[in-house]
């Protein structure tokens, strides 16, 4: 999928996109999209960064980061809802777009090693 139409999508979904969303004037082109959620079960407002990379005319990269802030010490766990915030983005951005995705990588929250993997492609 088109890096442009990507990002026009992104600007339809309210939750990836509401707080922020820039194109980068670089090569390759990139987007960066912030979004927020409420989440009733990790009591929190979760907050979602897209990043979108453009591969090429018909390939187009997007890593999505969800991530709540929490400073109590049992505040450490979401619940899940970060996992589940960063597949309602693509499944909504995937929707708009008709198409499918390819998940190349999940990241878990602690495990900041691998987070050059996270990114999906369209």
């Amino acid at each position: 999928m088109g890096f442009d139409d990507v990002v026009k999508a992104l600007q339809l979904v309210d939750i990836a996109s509401k707080i922020y969303i820039e194109k980068l004037n670089t090569k390759p082109r990139i987007a960066i999209v912030v979004g927020e959620k409420y989440f009733f079960r990790a009591e929190n407002a979760l907050a979602a960064t897209t990043i979108v990379i453009e591969v090429d005319k018909s390939e187009t990269l997007v890593k999505v980061i969800a991530t709540s802030a929490r400073s109590g010490i049992f505040d450490f766990f979401d619940l899940g809802s970060s996992r589940d915030y960063t597949y309602l983005v693509l499944d909504s951005i995937a929707r708009r777009l008709g198409v499918g995705y390819e998940l190349i990588a999940e990241v878990h929250r602690l495990d900041s090693s691998k987070a050059s993997k996270l990114y999906t492609v369209l």
